[in-house]
C-alpha cells in the first residue's frame, strides 16, 4: 500500500503499541561515522519493528525505550509554586531517537519509517477563552487541558517507488503562537529530489485543509522561535540516509522487517 493508505494504519498502531517488555534486540550495527543502529522485534515475532539510533551500543534498550509517553510529577514543589516548572510533564524516556520500520512490498528492505518527534499537544478546534498564547507555564485547568491533548507525534517517511530514496513525508506543522501542533502536512518529492507538491490536514490524510506556502526549493513548513522552517530536497536526503542505515543494519545482520502494523 502507498503512503495514503498505510499512514492511518501506522497511526492507529502507534497509538496502541506493544509493551516495551515484549521488545528484544535482534541486530545492531555501527555506522562508519560511529553511530549505532539497533533493530528490535516484538518477542513473539522475529521481524524487526523498531529501529533505535544511538551514539553507542546500548544494553537492554527496551528498558529505556517508551513506546508511549509517561507522565512525570514534579519533585520541586517550590519551583511549581513559583511557576518555573509544571506540576506534571510528559516524558519519552531516555532513548528518544527511534522509529517504527516497515517493509510494505515484502522485498526484504524497509521502505517506511514512523519516526518519533516527541510528546506534543495537538490543537483542538477551539481553546478555552483564558488559555494563554506563547510558552508561558501552565497550571491547574490549563495544564490539564494541555495534557489531555498531548500525544506522541511522529514524522512519517516513505519510499513510494521502492528505490531506496524517501520521496514522501508526513510532518507536524506547529502553531506560530504556541508550541502546539496546528496540523500535519504531506510533502511529495518524486525521486527524493525537490519537493513539488504539498497539502495539509488535521484528521484524515485524504481531507485536505489547505497547502503549504511555496518557497525557493520547496515549501515553508512553519515558523518557530521567529525563524522560518522549510522543507527542501535536503530533508528528503536526510531521511533517505536514515532509511539506508536501517537497511544496511538489516543486510549485515540478515534481519527482516515487519510488513504491516
Amino acid at each position: 500500500p502507498g503512503l495514503i493508505a498505510f499512514y492511518p494504519r501506522v497511526l492507529a498502531f502507534a497509538a496502541k503499541p506493544p509493551a516495551e517488555s515484549a521488545l528484544r534486540a535482534v541486530a545492531d550495527w555501527r555506522h562508519e561515522d560511529g553511530a549505532c543502529v539497533t533493530l528490535l522485534a516484538a518477542s513473539a515475532k522475529s521481524r524487526s519493528l523498531v529501529a533505535l539510533f544511538t551514539p553507542d551500543k546500548i544494553k537492554n534498550p527496551e528498558k529505556g525505550l517508551y513506546l508511549s509517553p509517561r507522565y512525570i510529577v514534579a519533585k520541586d514543589m517550590k519551583a511549581v509554586a513559583e511557576g518555573r516548572e509544571p506540576m506534571v510533564r510528559t516524558s519519552a524516556g531516555n532513548l528518544v531517537d527511534w522509529a517504527y520500520v516497515f517493509d510494505r512490498n515484502r522485498d526484504g528492505r524497509a521502505d517506511y519509517l514512523c519516526y518519533l518527534v516527541g510528546p506534543l499537544p495537538v490543537e483542538p478546534d477551539s481553546f478555552p477563552a483564558d488559555f494563554p498564547r506563547g510558552s508561558d507555564p501552565l497550571a491547574g485547568p490549563q495544564l490539564e487541558f494541555m495534557l489531555d491533548h498531548q500525544r506522541y507525534i511522529f514524522t512519517h517517511a516513505a519510499d513510494e517507488n521502492f528505490d531506496g530514496a524517501v520521496d514522501a513525508l508526513v510532518v507536524p506543522v506547529l502553531d506560530s503562537d504556541r508550541p502546539w501542533v496546528k496540523e500535519f502536512a504531506v510533502v511529495l518529492a518524486p525521486g527524493g529530489g525537490t519537493p513539488d507538491s504539498a497539502w495539509t490536514f488535521r484528521d484524515a490524510i485524504t481531507d485536505s485543509a489547505g497547502s503549504l506556502p511555496r518557497v525557493r526549493g520547496g515549501f515553508l513548513r512553519h515558523r518557530v522561535a521567529g525563524k522560518d522552517v522549510s522543507i527542501t530536497a535536503s530533508n528528503f536526503e536526510r531521511w533517505s540516509d536514515i532509511l539506508a542505515r536501517v537497511n544496511a543494519t538489516a543486510e549485515v545482520k540478515k534481519s527482516r522487517f515487519s510488513t504491516a502494523p
